[in-house]
């Protein structure tokens, strides 16, 4: 029997509709949500088939998809929930496995905006999936956008090629990163000669691997999750891997990936602040960083770094980001030169990675 809740209470607050086959999780869940001041329960369900008529119904800002479920499961009811409620953003609710991270990555294609790991492979613990699945929706909820922006906004055609040629690309993301990362790499594929790819998304262990094998596809870089002492060539990719920071080093005769288990920034590891720190001290001026959306103001320091060190700083606009935290930061603190909206980030892309007549060189070690 569908629960349906259209109350009073939460006035104002963000709008959640809970979909899980559990009721003890459902109950946890409206719970923790209800006690929250900015977060309501609009509705709640057993299965992927009642969710979509509550969907419809009720309108909600946010939902919480589980990922198996009888009747219908989570995936295969994705693409309704979205017709049905187009201004609703999705957040997957799955256990930490191999399975249900390709599902969650698959989940995340199709226009699910973020995942939340659920207790179960007993590598979560119910605090963490409270202060997580929290965290996020705060994040998610509906927010003014602002009208004024605060760094240079950009279009292909005045964020133009640098002088000195961009060989290190480095793309740095958080909640809602997965869908912007993937639309990207169809936009890299022609400088696959003369670049280097690095990738950081705050993501878990079981995740980094596939993504990186997603991207590879999309781009047809080689590489894939970053490994400990692999050397940096021009058409490679290198996704940082799940619980590891990554950074660059000197390894004659010339770069390679290190990777160290340090202690986590900005609450994340994989974290961008340590990798981009080490990036700008590589690749200087042939550096370029887009910071994408993302919770949060990792990346921004290190986005900075980038910056003084004559760099290229990108942050994707307010109005295109799923949550305008990293790259928010990184316009506040002046890290980044440019606001981009997604759907001109491939063209200028391509404006800023053509070819110079001349060969380039590569970064120095």
């Amino acid at each position: 029997m569908m629960e349906l809740e259209l109350t009073a209470q939460g006035a104002g607050a963000a709008r959640v509709m809970l979909v899980d086959d559990s009721a003890v999780v459902r109950g946890l869940m409206r719970r923790w949500i209800d006690g929250h001041p900015t977060l309501s329960v609009a509705a709640t369900s057993a299965n992927g088939a009642e969710a979509i008529e509550q969907a419809r119904r009720v309108q909600p800002d946010l939902i919480v998809l589980d990922v198996e479920m009888p009747v219908m499961d989570g995936l295969t009811a994705l693409p309704q929930l979205i017709q049905a409620a187009p201004k609703a953003k999705v957040l997957i609710a799955s256990t930490l496995s191999t399975c249900n991270a390709k599902i969650s990555l698959k989940a995340m294609s199709l226009g699910a905006t973020d995942y939340v790991a659920k207790p179960g492979s007993g590598s979560i613990t119910r605090s963490e999936f409270e202060q997580d699945l929290l965290a996020k929706l705060v994040a998610l909820a509906p927010v003014p956008v602002s009208s004024t922006p605060l760094a240079k906004p950009a279009t292909p055609n005045n964020l133009t090629q640098h002088p000195q040629g961009i060989t290190g690309l480095a793309l740095v993301a958080s909640t809602g990163g997965p869908a912007v990362l993937s639309e990207l790499m169809l936009h890299v594929r022609p400088f696959a000669r003369h670049l280097s790819l690095f990738v950081v998304q705050h993501m878990p262990a079981h995740f980094t691997p596939l993504l990186g094998k997603d991207l590879c596809a999309l781009s047809q870089f080689e590489g894939g999750e970053a490994q400990q002492d692999q050397p940096v060539k021009a058409g490679h990719l290198y996704v940082a891997p799940g619980d590891y920071h990554m950074r660059l080093r000197k390894r004659a005769p010339g770069l390679c990936i290190s990777l160290d288990q340090g202690p986590p920034e900005h609450f994340c590891r994989p974290a961008a602040d340590p990798f981009l720190k080490s990036f700008a001290a590589h690749y200087g001026a042939q550096g370029a960083v887009f910071v994408l959306t993302g919770m949060g103001q990792d990346g921004a320091e290190g986005a900075l770094a980038v910056r003084q060190a004559g760099g290229v700083v990108v942050a994707q606009d307010q109005s295109s980001s799923a949550v305008w935290g990293m790259p928010g930061a990184a316009v506040a603190v002046g890290s980044a030169q440019h606001e981009v909206k997604l759907a001109d980030m491939g063209a200028a892309l391509h404006s800023l990675l053509q070819q110079a007549p001349a060969e380039r060189a590569r970064p120095h070690a």
